[in-house]
């Protein structure tokens, strides 16, 4: 198998080039505003563009710290180096296998984060779930429900293994006994081989299921994240360009 190295992001959203062309021409001004209150008063479109950027930046750098993940499943010369102590097989795939569930598991609670700052639904976070979100916009735009519903599903067998390693502590290396690959990566770490047992073959096999498991996982979501945002880029248009003419139409009458 060849590992690749994936360019995760939402790039190809036509989202991103909608969402740039709103709040892009702001940063290159100075403004005399020392408070975020002040500057959400005196410009209540541009304040709501930056917190729906916000939810789009963390969303989107959670599938760039993805990559590494990718990265670290490449290494093949072992130990690791370290000042402090080198790292044997079994700590960096461990490593590899903690950092990927963790980031992939964030997705999916970041979308709905996403989809809650720029619907304005103003719902709690220990309340933020599909259910919840469906619930709000109610039946007036079911493909945003469906896509949500299909979110909220995605990578779940990814998410299964996140809590189980969360809450209680395992973590499958997917080798056929993880605890002689834990000792062996530790005495091959010391200068010794262990007779009748390949630790180079057991890694590959074991990062190789990793490795795919995480591309297709990740590809799956990454498409129905950039279908969830395209989908919601004209409700964005239309609450900034209703709270830049409000506020126009306020300052005029006055």
């Amino acid at each position: 198998m060849v590992f690749e190295y994936h360019w995760w992001s939402l790039e190809e959203s036509e989202f991103k080039g909608i969402l740039y062309n709103s709040i892009g021409y702001f940063w290159l001004h100075d403004h005399p505003y020392k408070t975020w209150y002040e500057f959400e008063d005196a410009l209540p479109h541009m304040a709501y563009a930056q917190r729906v950027f916000s939810r789009f930046e963390m969303l989107e750098q959670l599938f760039v710290d993805l990559r590494v993940v990718v990265q670290m499943l490449g290494v093949t010369e072992f130990p690791v180096k370290s000042t402090v102590m080198n790292i044997n097989r079994y700590d960096w795939l461990k490593s590899a296998l903690d950092l990927k569930l963790i980031r992939f598991s964030t997705i999916r609670d970041t979308a709905f984060h996403f989809v809650n700052e720029l619907l304005e639904l103003h719902i709690n976070d220990l309340s933020l779930n599909a259910k919840n979100i469906s619930k709000a916009i109610g039946s007036n735009n079911s493909d945003l429900v469906t896509i949500l519903n299909e979110i909220s599903v995605s990578g779940s067998s990814i998410r299964s293994d996140r809590n189980l390693r969360a809450h209680k502590g395992f973590a499958d290396l997917t080798t056929e006994d993880d605890e002689m690959f834990k000792n062996l990566s530790w005495a091959e770490a010391h200068g010794q081989q262990a007779i009748n047992y390949n630790i180079e073959n057991v890694y590959e096999q074991a990062r190789q299921q990793i490795y795919s498991r995480l591309i297709a996982e990740t590809e799956n979501l990454q498409r129905k994240v950039i279908d969830l945002i395209d989908l919601l880029a004209e409700d964005f248009e239309r609450s900034f360009s209703q709270k830049h003419s409000s506020k126009t139409e306020f300052v005029s009458k006055q």
